[in-house]
């Protein structure tokens, strides 16, 4: 049965194995046997993740970014945790869509299944 399913990313990016092992999991329930619908939010510290300038490589981002996205995933950076960090839209990489808070939390409330890392 498909389900709704946000994988929240919360930890900054480097010296963790959190956030290339959340796009990890993301990818695998996007592309299983029922297809769910995934969403993956670059929350709290996780919005570090979401910049241009983290090195995808380094992460073992891209693949995992790649088979989530061409099975119908999406990534969204919390406009709120962003206005906490100082971070701009403007740093943002560009299939990250920016999205406000409210609209993370209220996607989190409407989830059927919540993942964090």
């Amino acid at each position: 049965m498909k389900r709704e399913v946000l994988v929240l990313l919360t930890r900054a990016p480097y010296g963790r194995v959190h956030v290339p092992e959340g796009l990890r999991a993301a990818r695998g329930v996007a592309a299983g046997f029922d297809r769910h619908d995934v969403t993956v939010a670059f929350v709290k510290d996780g919005v570090h993740a979401a910049r241009a300038s983290v090195d995808r490589e380094a992460l073992n981002m891209p693949g995992h970014i790649e088979d989530l996205l061409a099975e119908g995933g999406e990534m969204l950076a919390d406009a709120a945790a962003m206005a906490d960090r100082g971070i701009d839209k403007s740093e943002i990489a560009d299939d990250i869509a920016v999205t406000p808070g409210a609209e993370i939390a209220e996607r989190i409330r409407a989830a059927d299944h919540t993942l964090d890392f």
